[in-house]
């Protein structure tokens, strides 16, 4: 047991004097969860909050020109310009990046849509034999009534998919009353059919958003905060494969490592030692990070992290990490024999292990295939793990599964480690 606490003394003292490698394991993950959600902020919040800028040439006189430039105007997610001049001055405009979408709707589309309307009617009831055949006479073509919307270069194909479905639903309402009015019309109805038909196609099926969660909070969605604080802790945990790995191979170099195998015990208790001062580290540098997103961000002006109401088990997964972490920075301390080795495989593997892990880009929104290969990724388990805490407001049960591998993770880097310097000791 002296040997145990000699070793994480010896290894405290080791770590207070790297000034530079405190920085690196407590400023460098508060700047980047700090920087990270400023910049990520824009693009977490949902369309009803940014606006997106939108210009609109209505050339049509008609209803169908007032519908879809009502339905545009009304809605929180587009903020409408409503423009005088030319199709190709609006074309040009999109193009140079002053709007994000342009729509033009055409001279006449109201009265090319009553048209094709009156068409479809009389060829439906040709059809069923209720007019004669040479009622049935068709003026316009389908490319007579074309809506244009043209889009910025840089916008994504799922979010024209969502204009666009945005569009045809305004238009699609105005076409199903458009075609009642004529059947009506054709079969003798009254004069209140316009009325009438407007009354009929309201909204039959509505929708009410309800949480997930029994805690009724706006702060459980998932914003820049909920996802960057516990994805930059677990980077920051991993991260601390440098500084374990280059103390290890230190100790090698000076003769340290010699000396501590001629003194009575088991190499098992130094191995304990660095690990329990290690997880030390990692537990007050998630400790930092929370502080940071319950106390400096909204300072800056983002949300308040949220992170439930379960502190035990947010301890306990913090504590799973942390090993997990330290595993893996005593696994590659001890295959590798240089600082540049170690320093060099370290980072980028733990980069690696970030990025498939959706530590800057969320797993949902990443191609199957890395999908699949996130799952074998700890900063994967641990960002679950969290994100279920803070947004699901969970408990022990809620995360056993992503702990469970944590743990294992760590059983099998150590074993790794012990299996490798034995060998190497022979």
């Amino acid at each position: 047991m002296l040997r145990l606490f000699a070793t994480i003394k010896k290894e405290f003292l080791i770590l207070i004097r790297d000034r530079s490698g405190l920085a690196i394991l407590f400023i460098m993950p508060v700047a980047l969860v700090t920087l990270m959600a400023l910049i990520q902020d824009a693009p977490f919040r949902d369309y009803q909050e940014l606006k997106i800028p939108l210009v609109l040439l209505n050339q049509d006189k008609g209803e169908l020109g007032e519908q879809i430039s009502t339905g545009l105007v009304t809605s929180k997610i587009f903020e409408v310009t409503k423009f005088s001049g030319t199709n190709e001055q609006l074309r040009k405009q999109v193009a140079n990046g002053e709007f994000e979408i342009g729509i033009v709707i055409p001279e006449k589309s109201s009265a090319n849509l009553n048209e094709k309307v009156r068409f479809f009617v009389n060829e439906t009831l040709v059809s069923m034999g209720m007019i004669d055949s040479s009622q049935l006479k068709k003026t316009i073509t389908d490319e007579d009534l074309p809506v244009v919307v043209y889009f910025a270069p840089d916008i994504k194909k799922s979010f024209k998919n969502s204009v666009l479905s945005s569009i045809r639903q305004v238009a699609s309402k105005l076409e199903s009353q458009t075609l009642l009015i004529s059947f009506k019309k054709e079969l003798g109805a009254d004069e209140q059919t316009k009325d009438s038909t407007e009354k009929a196609f309201g909204d039959f099926i509505t929708f009410k958003e309800e949480k997930s969660v029994d805690q009724h909070k706006t702060n459980l969605e998932l914003n820049s905060v909920q996802h960057n604080v516990p994805a930059w802790t677990m980077f920051g945990m991993f991260f601390i494969v440098i500084t374990l790995a280059g103390s290890m191979i230190k100790e090698r170099e000076d003769g340290s490592y010699l000396r501590i195998l001629t003194m009575p015990g088991n190499y098992l208790t130094v191995m304990a030692g660095k690990i329990i001062t290690y997880l030390s580290v990692c537990l007050i540098q998630c400790l930092l990070m929370l502080m940071v997103g319950i106390i400096l961000l909204p300072l800056l002006g983002l949300p308040q992290l949220v992170i439930g109401n379960n502190v035990l088990a947010i301890a306990f997964v913090a504590i799973c990490c942390g090993m997990a972490a330290t595993g893996y920075g005593v696994l590659v301390g001890t295959i590798f024999n240089t600082h540049q080795q170690s320093a060099t495989f370290g980072a980028v593997s733990v980069v690696i292990l970030a990025a498939l892990g959706g530590i800057w880009v969320p797993v949902y929104v990443m191609p199957d295939a890395i999908r699949v290969l996130a799952e074998f990724s700890p900063l994967y388990w641990g960002l679950n793990a969290f994100q279920n805490l803070f947004l699901n407001n969970g408990n022990f049960t809620n995360v056993l599964t992503y702990t469970n591998k944590l743990l294992i993770f760590f059983v099998f880097t150590i074993g790794i480690a012990l299996i490798s310097n034995k060998f190497k000791n022979n």
